[in-house]
Formats: structure tokens, sequence, C-alpha cells
């Protein structure tokens, strides 16, 4: 693997052979290797809530548009997109 901005990456031909993890190939076009598993859906605040509090509502934050800042963002996102403050934050009864 070749590490870019800690960020692994690995030529075509070692992903599709699943040899990603030995790759020293820095000559070809490199691809990255993305993580495995199914992708993070919920922001870090709804997913702390749904370990804390055994809550499972669906995260609205980023569907949320509106001029305020941004609360939290969401992880694999850019944070240079603005976002308006998460709803489930609101609904949450301590």
């Amino acid at each position: 693997q070749v590490y870019i901005n800690d960020q692994k990456y690995a030529c075509e031909s070692c992903i599709k052979g699943h040899r990603s993890s030995s790759c020293q190939h820095a000559d070809r076009p490199l691809f990255e290797i993305k993580k495995k598993g199914r992708p993070v859906s919920q922001c870090e605040k709804c997913r702390e809530l749904r370990k804390t509090k055994r809550m499972h509502n669906k995260c609205n934050c980023s569907a949320l548009s509106s001029s305020t800042a941004t609360s939290h963002p969401i992880v694999g996102e850019s944070s240079t997109k603005p976002m308006s403050k998460c709803a489930c934050v609101e609904n949450v009864v301590l």
C-alpha cells in the first residue's frame, strides 16, 4: 500500500487481484482503497446519541437547509459544505 496524507492507495491490478495491502507500484495510476463495510450514514452527534440513549433515529442533519452555521460535520463529507443545526439534538428528551 502507498500512503498519501493518511489515505491508502494501490494500483488497479493489485486491487482487482486482492493484493492491495502488498502493492508497491508507485509508478502506476493509484486508486484510493475504501474502508470495508457499509459507509457511515449518521453524523458523530447522532451516533453518540444512539450509543448513549439507546435510540435509533434517522439522521437528517445534512438534509436540513438553513442559513445557520454548521453544528457538527458529517463523517465522510467535506467540511466546507454549510449545514444547519442538527434537528436530532432538539428532539432529545433528557
